[in-house]
């Protein structure tokens, strides 16, 4: 048996075009890439699922492990950031139709760096999210476009292009970032809140905490929040 951890994803809308409501959900729904074979790389999982058929038996965990929602937001005016890398953003779906559904009127944005465009798998969806919510938007960064400047997540927030989309400051007051995926773009730092050591790389955490913002830590919540499934 090969076993992987992967975020649990959502779609975003019903049969019928409305936003799904998770409550009502009997399925799940997961955001894979399918990494292809290479010369000495032969992946042990995802080449096994591409040749699955509707019917086809895999084998799930009985147990969802992971600590990452939107309980810190309770604030309908405040801003949301969401960061992700890649299929990072499987969690970002739900926890943005959760938002538009309850009717959070401050700011969204979900930002997601990928390789190339033909890797946002719910590149549409979002489309007609900003289409229908004008506090909704997404920012889709491929990396690897010639037509496209290649910037890192972490660039996008030092160069200010997150707040141009947001259409406000980042406020630590007022704003809370989840960051899921790549745990270089991350880069969560060791030790207690007063002794912060970041990693060599410098991720959106650290970035984060130069502004004044507070990540989350074991007992206290602060408003930098990251997927943990470990």
């Amino acid at each position: 048996m090969v076993r992987r951890s992967y975020s649990i994803s959502s779609p975003i809308f019903d049969e019928h075009g409305y936003l799904v409501d998770h409550a009502e959900m009997d399925d799940v729904e997961l955001y894979i890439v399918w990494v292809r074979p290479s010369d000495g790389n032969v992946p042990a999982l995802t080449p096994r699922l591409a040749l699955k058929h509707v019917g086809d038996r895999i084998y799930l965990g009985p147990k969802v492990a992971g600590r990452y929602s939107l309980a810190p937001v309770v604030d309908p005016a405040c801003a949301v950031l969401f960061c992700a890398t890649g299929t990072g953003e499987s969690p970002h779906n739900a926890m943005i139709v959760e938002l538009l559904r309850k009717g959070h009127h401050g700011p969204i944005l979900s930002a997601v760096s990928v390789r190339y465009k033909s890797d946002l798998a719910y590149l549409d969806e979002h489309r007609q999210l900003e289409e229908r919510y004008p506090n909704y938007s997404y920012l889709a960064m491929p990396t690897r476009e010639p037509d496209v400047p290649k910037r890192y997540m972490q660039e996008l927030l030092t160069d200010d292009v997150l707040t141009d989309q947001l259409g406000e400051e980042l406020d630590p007051g007022r704003t809370h970032v989840f960051l899921c995926g790549n745990p270089s773009m991350i880069g969560l730092p060791e030790g207690e809140a007063g002794e912060l050591r970041f990693p060599e790389t410098t991720g959106m955490a650290e970035l984060l905490h130069r502004r004044g913002f507070a990540i989350d830590r074991r007992g206290h919540i602060g408003n930098v929040h990251y997927e943990e499934y470990w």
